[in-house]
């Protein structure tokens, strides 16, 4: 710039001064040359007056230069010139240098200065200097010229500073000032006395300007300056390119202040007009259009008093948009700035709310799904962005600081919506910011409402102690079945900033989970001056009309919740929030849908972030005479970012389901609305008073609830082998406490390391030594009607020991109506590839059907059987009942030579056609046949002895006898089976029609007895398992098992019920018979 290049040229490039020209330098030596004229003067001084008049003319550029050089000399100044030319009314100066030559603070390229005689006296007339230059420092907010500064800031006089009496011409006058916000450069010119009259123009430019974090570009002043009254003046407008205040967020763009300042005639204070224009600012998060206005500013004894009148147009901020934004008022300050007021009105219309608040609401909303917070949230929404659209804004502010600290106070506040309504009303509100982390303190009045928003009311007051304290109330606020009520609110700030309060809230509508009516929940605690928050720091009584939970609905009840010992139920400091509460004990009563329930439970305690414990919790559902139950012994949780903890010693008993689990444990999880228990174990126990099954175990057992379903999964195991029996997949709806169990059995394998007995009892007494594998699949169905379950189980080949003999190869599917009540469809088919009661049977059929009650019904089973048939008639049990029993085995078309020959008897041949029942009665005196019988079909058959005689001591008469009977023809044989199946069986053979058959010895005797009618009886005792066993089995007992050893009958033949020790085997003699006619 031309004026920073011409200043610059009176300075080396680090700041020195360098001399115009050798004349310059010359004149350095003017002052031993003044010293010689000032003792010249001081002799004439001594002369007489006359002398001195005339001389003056004659002596005129001495004295010229005597008055300059005094004048310099008084005022402190070290300066060099020199003369160009002295004349009666002009004395003209060139090359003035004040200060150190080789830096001087100030050179005036040509001084005119027009003396007056006065009595023969020179004086001061016009000034004029020519191309002055002016250099100065503003270091640390201290301006400095050099040797200038005893002059300008000389503060040695109690006299008002004043504008000298000087007449003064300045022909292009310019300075330098280097500060620590950068080079600023002067420019000035203009003419006029000093004290009135004087007129000029005055121009400043900075190219950059740093200072207190902030950064101006391409700052320039160009104005107007004149003195009127012995009062500066200036006029014109101030400039900036741009200016940035990155640490406070702050940057204007183009600004322009129109300045019209005057000082005082003791330039110690003045006044002035300033116009603003700034175009695009911007404020922290706040920007605008432009801002505009106008200032009228009074400087005097350190007191500052403004009026001012500001606009900004299209002002946005990340929560609100304005169209039009004016504040106008006063300012004033005392003691400089450290005491300042500002109050004014504040005005806003066409004020738009941003995305933000919109936002914050819309994600409270969605953070508060489930409860009635998300409704009401939703309504104030919808209805503050109707009403915000367009609203306007009315206040008066003010704004105060000083050493106590930083006041606002807001007489009166409103803040009107598009409809017209206030919206929010501020009276007498004031806020006092504290020192340093000293909380705020607030007093007034507001009140809250429009269309559609809640409508509160606070009145804010002060108490003796320096406490203040507001009280607050609000109506209830509804959006539809969802409300809140604030009946009262109290808060009281202490002398020290500490916020204590108390009150009530009422909830009505949706909850996490379910819903609730009139819930009461009593508010209290303290916010420290510090920022530390305690909430409830006793026992508190929560109540509720009713409260409904995933289905449970409770009624009318109250809930004592209390802290710690010492403590608060809600702590909030800079570790965090904490929440330690606890419930003595639980005693609720309500219902499940439509189910009765009861919950008691010891004590309950809550930690946050921690752990959660309950312990002896009880729960009921149903009707008392019915309930299903769930006790609990303890129940522990982590909580953190997500609930996690374990359960342990847990039973479950549904009445509906006749199977309970006891001694449950597992770890369980709650995250994102889901339930789960992982890694679970328990025994199942079967509930009947005769259990069907035996205890099962589990483990690894998962269970999920979500959405209101549950989902578990489980491997139920036969305990003393650990095999698994059968696999559960769980799932239960709460909303109608409806669900269903599937189930699975994976070949289910018997042999000695499990027994049937070990999975159900019930085969006691019915079958033992079961081996095989058993398959198939079961359904549970369960709702508000009932419980229904099915299943279909099948075998290749089972084989086992029934009361009446071994069984092999039992195979078939079995399908179950009542899986759980062991029923059966009708006429269930098995396969049994052989039985054998004695004598075995081959390829029977049996058909079956288990009733309700554990009745078994048997239809029927048929055998090939002798060339004949063997037919189990129909009839009833009850499986592990104690109760009579009896079974009819019918024997149709018996042929006599197939038994011999499945007898292996090899020396005994037999033949005839037999029919027969066999009834069979078990009680409590044991296992009996009673009335059994076989008769021969006519017309009879043969008996005979083929081999040869085995006793060699027989008598002639023994010979004779056996000779003669060798072989028998009868044309009717009845056999009698009467006796315990324990014990003997008595057998009773009547032969009918008897003659001699081929083979036998004929004589005399023999033809004679012939002709006689003889009936031929033999009665046998035996025991019944060695009867119808082959010849060995009478010298070999093992031959055919008993199912006395076997464990399926005691020694009385009764059934065995439990455990089942099998006794030594009692060895059978061969019978013994007798003959009898």
């Amino acid at each position: 710039m031309a004026l920073d290049n011409d200043l610059d040229n009176g300075r080396s490039d680090d700041g020195e001064p360098v001399s115009g020209d050798s004349g310059a330098a010359d004149d350095a030596q003017r002052p031993s040359g003044g010293r010689r004229r000032r003792r010249r003067a001081a002799l004439l001084g001594g002369g007489v007056v006359l002398v001195a008049l005339a001389g003056a003319w004659a002596l005129r550029e001495n004295i010229a230069d005597n008055v300059i050089a005094g004048q310099l000399d008084k005022l402190g100044l070290p300066a060099t010139y020199e003369i160009v030319r002295i004349s009666p009314d002009e004395q003209v100066v060139r090359n003035v240098v004040i200060g150190d030559p080789a830096r001087p603070d100030a050179t005036i390229e040509e001084l005119h200065v027009v003396t007056r005689l006065t009595w023969g006296w020179p004086g001061i007339g016009r000034i004029t200097l020519v191309h002055p230059r002016l250099y100065g420092t503003v270091r640390g907010g201290k301006a400095s010229f050099g040797s200038l500064d005893k002059v300008l800031f000389d503060d040695s006089s109690d006299k008002p500073a004043e504008l000298p009496d000087l007449d003064v011409k300045v022909v292009d006058g310019r300075a330098l000032i280097l500060s620590d916000a950068g080079r600023i450069g002067v420019s000035l010119e203009g003419a006029g006395a000093l004290r009135g009259g004087f007129e000029g123009e005055v121009a400043a430019i900075a190219p950059r300007l740093d200072l207190a974090g902030c950064s101006a570009t391409r700052a320039s002043l160009y104005g107007k300056v004149s003195v009127a009254a012995a009062r500066p003046r200036l006029e014109g407008p101030l400039r900036l390119a741009s200016l940035a205040c990155p640490e406070n967020d702050v940057a204007l763009g183009k600004t322009e202040l129109k300045l019209d300042l005057r000082a005082d005639d003791t330039l110690n204070g003045g006044e002035g007009i300033i116009g603003l224009d700034v175009a695009a600012p911007r404020f922290a998060q706040g920007r605008a259009g432009n801002l505009t206005g106008t200032a009228n500013v009074t400087w005097r004894d350190e007191a500052l008093n403004a009026r001012y009148d500001l606009a900004a147009s299209r002002f946005v901020a990340d929560e609100v948009r304005v169209a039009d934004l004016a504040f106008s008022g006063r300012a004033r300050s005392t003691r400089g700035l450290s005491r300042l007021e500002v109050e004014g009105d504040l005005k806003a219309d066409a004020i738009t709310p941003g995305r933000g608040l919109d936002t914050a609401l819309a994600s409270a909303g969605r953070s508060a799904q489930g409860t009635l917070a998300a409704a009401l949230i939703d309504k104030v929404r919808v209805n503050l962005a109707r009403e915000m659209r367009g609203s306007r804004l009315d206040a008066n502010l003010v704004v105060r600081r000083g050493d106590e600290g930083a006041s606002l106070v807001v007489p009166r506040g409103t803040l009107r919506g598009r409809s017209g309504i206030a919206l929010v009303n501020l009276s007498r509100l004031q806020v006092m910011l504290g020192q340093g982390d000293e909380a705020p303190r607030v007093s007034g009045n507001f009140t809250t409402g429009g269309r559609g928003l809640p409508r509160l009311s606070g009145r804010m007051e002060a108490q003796r102690g320096g406490r203040m304290a507001m009280h607050l109330r609000m109506p209830e606020y509804a959006a539809g079945e969802d409300r809140l009520e604030l009946p009262e609110l109290t808060l009281v700030q202490q002398g020290d900033g500490a916020l204590q309060f108390s009150g009530k809230a009422r909830l009505s509508g949706a909850v996490p989970g379910g819903t609730t009516r009139d819930l009461s929940l009593p508010l209290e605690g303290r916010w420290a001056a510090n920022g530390d928050l305690a909430l409830w720091p006793r026992c508190t009584q929560v109540s509720f009309a009713s409260l409904e939970l995933a289905g449970l609905t409770l009624q009318r009840q109250q809930l004592p919740v209390c802290p710690a010992t010492g403590s608060a139920i809600v702590r909030s400091n800079g570790q965090g929030v904490q929440i330690a509460a606890g419930v003595p004990a639980l005693d609720l009563a309500g219902t499940l849908g439509d189910t009765p329930v009861r919950i008691k439970s010891g004590a309950v305690g809550l930690a946050m972030p921690g752990v959660l414990t309950a312990r002896d919790v009880d729960v009921s559902l149903g009707p008392v005479e019915t309930p299903s139950r769930f006790a609990i012994d303890t129940i522990d949780a982590r909580i953190g970012e997500d609930i996690a903890g374990t359960f342990s010693e847990a039973d479950v008993a549904l009445a509906s389901v006749p199977l309970d689990m006891h001694q449950a444990a597992g770890n369980w999880r709650y995250a994102d609305g889901v339930l789960s228990l992982d890694d679970a174990s328990f025994t199942l126990v079967d509930r009947q008073q005769v259990p069907r099954f035996q205890p099962l175990v589990s483990r690894g057992a998962k269970l999920r609830l979500e959405d209101g379903v549950i989902t578990a999964n489980t491997l139920l195991r036969e305990p003393g082998s650990d095999r698994a029996v059968v696999r559960a997949a769980i799932t239960h709806r709460l909303n109608d406490a409806s669900g269903h169990a599937d189930l699975t059995v994976d070949d289910l394998h018997f042999d000695e390391g499990m027994r049937a007995e070990s999975v159900s009892r019930l085969v006691l007494g019915m079958v033992s030594d079961l081996k095989g594998d058993i398959a198939g699949k079961g359904r549970i169905d369960w709702n508000a009607k009932g419980v229904t379950s099915t299943g279909r189980f099948s075998s290749d080949g089972l084989d086992f020991a029934a009361p009446f003999g071994p069984v092999k190869g039992m195979s078939g599917e079995v399908v179950f109506t009542d899986l759980l009540g062991m029923v059966t469809a009708p006429d269930q088919r098995v396969k049994l590839a052989s039985i054998n009661p004695g004598i075995e049977v081959t390829d029977g059929e049996l058909s079956f059907e288990l009733r309700k009650n554990l009745l078994l019904a048997i239809n029927g089973a048929r055998w090939p059987f002798m060339e004949g048939t063997l037919t189990l008639e129909p009839g009833t049990m009850t499986v592990g009942a104690s109760e009579t029993r009896r079974y009819t085995l019918t024997v149709r078309g018996l042929d006599a030579a197939s038994f011999v020959r499945h007898l292996e008897v090899s020396n005994i041949s037999a033949s005839g056609v037999f029919d027969g029942e066999l009834p069979l009665v078990f009680d409590e005196n044991g296992g009996r046949i009673e009335g059994g019988y076989l008769t021969s079909r006519e017309p009879g058959g043969n008996v005979a002895y083929v081999g040869a005689l085995s006793y060699e001591d027989l008598s002639a008469m023994g010979n004779f006898a056996f000779d003669a009977l060798k072989s028998v023809d009868y044309k009717r044989m009845d056999i009698g089976l009467e006796g315990s199946i324990s014990g003997e069986i008595v057998t009773r053979i009547s032969f009918d029609g008897l003659s001699q058959g081929t083979g036998a010895s004929r004589n005399f005797l023999t033809k004679q007895v012939a002709k006689l009618p003889i009936r031929f009886i033999v009665n046998i005792k035996a025991p019944f398992f060695s009867l119808f066993g082959s010849m060995r089995s009478l010298y070999d007992p093992s031959f055919v098992a008993d199912p006395r050893t076997l464990g399926l009958v005691d020694r009385q033949g009764k059934a065995i019920e439990g455990g089942g020790a099998t006794p030594a085997y009692i060895s059978i003699q061969p019978p013994v018979s007798e003959n009898e006619q």
